[in-house]
């Protein structure tokens, strides 16, 4: 009589058991992502090759039961390096990468994570999609859903020491410099500086001498400011896991074309750009200034993609038929050719001048560096810059 109380105890332990099991699977499982609210975005949606990011994701139960486990996937171009997390799952791949990581949710609970990334490579971005799934506590019952979420980023080429540009970059910027400050123009006034030897007197700027104490004379614009276009080649890439190569010149040749235009930017110079490869972006954006025009360059040089779209030869002769004021050209090529050459003596026969920057020569020696840089100082400073 005892043994069959402590069987039939047995058994409704059991079935209870199941029950319960049974109850939590169709209340928790079935329900698992109701009222589940996700949402995802960077610190910011411009930044270069190199920088640090900070990914911040929300994710909230909005309802009175819990979420007992909840797998969240996305994926992530493989030039993103998580930085600093043991608990978050990652499958690398050649162009994508899987992050998944996992959350436990109360009822009526919200959930911050912020993750760190090293962005190692550039480009555009449109990270939407982010795949969740979550169930009951025992894993009976799982549901699963698509979450779209907008979280595009925008990543610019990586800008190169002035150590590492080439020596023709530096030459031409000094012979850009004479060019420049040759002939002041009257009718641009750039603000104050104080009076040398030598200023004519009608050029005195008495309201700033009077605020300042000591005399002060007009410091004026110049009129030989020209347009400045840079062109670029991407060269012979050949993509691919088994036999690829160029990926790194390519990639370095657009940094050195990122670097030349945001250094003009800031030294006010009008600056266009023009490439012969294919992109997400502009083909070619005319000449000009300002911290917008140099977000338009960045954002071009960003998506190019690293195939070639049409010669250098075509790029330069398509320059031919733009037309407007004479212009600077900074070619970046390792190539030459015959038909480089007819191409480019064509735009400088229009009056327009052609210099090529050849990425793969090693930067100038020190001691040429400081007697270019002593040079570009002793200009800046004649000119009251």
């Amino acid at each position: 009589m005892k043994k069959e109380g402590m069987n039939l105890a047995l058994f409704w332990m059991i079935f209870t058991g199941i029950l319960l099991a049974v109850l939590q699977a169709q209340l928790i499982g079935r329900f698992a992502l109701r009222g589940v609210r996700y949402s995802r975005r960077f610190d910011r949606e411009r930044c270069h090759a190199g920088e640090d990011l900070e990914l911040i994701e929300v994710i909230e139960n909005d309802k009175k039961l819990p979420i007992p486990w909840l797998r969240l996937e996305s994926e992530f171009p493989s030039v993103f390096r998580f930085r600093g997390q043991k608990s978050v799952k990652m499958a690398v791949g050649s162009v994508y990468q899987t992050h998944t990581s996992g959350f436990a949710l109360m009822p009526r609970r919200r959930v911050t994570r912020r993750h760190f990334i090293t962005c190692e490579g550039r480009g555009i971005f449109k990270l939407s999609t982010v795949f969740m799934t979550a169930g009951d506590l025992l894993g009976f019952m799982e549901r699963s859903r698509s979450e779209h979420v907008g979280s595009p980023l925008i990543v610019y080429p990586k800008l190169l020491d002035q150590a590492r540009m080439p020596y023709e970059w530096r030459s031409w910027q000094g012979e850009f410099a004479v060019r420049r400050w040759i002939m002041d123009d009257p009718f641009m006034i750039e603000g104050s500086r104080e009076y040398a030897p030598g200023d004519p007197m009608n050029r005195i700027d008495w309201k700033a001498s009077a605020r300042t104490g000591g005399l002060q004379v007009y410091r004026q614009g110049h009129s030989a400011d020209p347009y400045v276009m840079i062109v670029l080649d991407i060269g012979q890439v050949v993509v691919g896991l088994q036999g690829g190569g160029g990926e790194a010149e390519a990639e370095h040749v657009i940094s050195l074309a990122a670097t030349c235009a945001s250094q003009l930017i800031a030294d006010g110079v009008p600056v266009g750009f023009t490439h012969n490869a294919h992109t997400l972006s502009a083909q070619r954006i005319p000449p000009g200034g300002g911290s917008a025009h140099h977000q338009l360059l960045m954002e071009a040089m960003a998506g190019i993609r690293l195939h070639k779209r049409r010669s250098l030869a075509d790029c330069l002769i398509a320059e031919t038929e733009e037309r407007g004021v004479s212009r600077d050209y900074i070619v970046i090529t390792s190539a030459d050719s015959t038909e480089i050459r007819q191409a480019s003596k064509r735009l400088e026969r229009l009056g327009h001048k052609v210099v090529t920057i050849n990425p793969v020569e090693a930067a100038a020696p020190p001691r040429a560096r400081e007697a270019k840089d002593s040079v570009y100082s002793a200009l800046r400073k004649e000119a009251g810059a």
